[in-house]
């Protein structure tokens, strides 16, 4: 079994937002819907996410972009943007998606998601990862993403 097929196992059969496995050991879990916890995972362990494959409920462009800086290896997900296919394409990183829609709504459905909406003039992954971290940190979410 290779390390998105855990990852997409082990997120299919659990309750995880995402799953990040790395030579065939799942290293992360998320909890919450959100990207804080990945962005924490980043803060935490950078070299465990490295080579990682990640499995995620949604990917819009703030998570491809978080993917890109912590040099990801694949991602899967239900549900993906077509601006994160976009910048998973450009650097190379093999994506696989159920569906994808134009962008990511909020959580109300009646906009685009927040961090879709800060990372989509952003072109430059450090610059997004540092952006989210802010807004992240700004809206109390986790204490460690800085």
């Amino acid at each position: 079994m290779t390390d998105l097929e855990r990852a997409i196992e082990t997120y299919h059969s659990g309750s995880y937002p995402f799953v990040l496995v790395k030579h065939g050991h799942i290293t992360a879990t998320g909890t919450r819907a959100g990207i804080g916890e990945l962005l924490q995972a980043l803060a935490e362990s950078p070299d465990a996410m490295r080579g990682a494959s990640l499995a995620d409920r949604v990917v819009g462009k703030a998570v491809a972009m978080v993917a890109v800086f912590a040099e990801i290896s694949e991602v899967y997900t239900p549900l993906g943007s077509e601006s994160a296919v976009a910048v998973l394409a450009k650097h190379r990183i093999p994506f696989q998606a159920q569906r994808i829609i134009p962008f990511i709504q909020n959580r109300r459905n009646d906009g685009p998601c927040p961090m879709e909406r800060l990372t989509l003039p952003i072109s430059d992954p450090e610059v997004a990862v540092a952006a989210l971290k802010a807004f992240v940190a700004q809206r109390g979410e986790l204490a460690h993403v800085m």
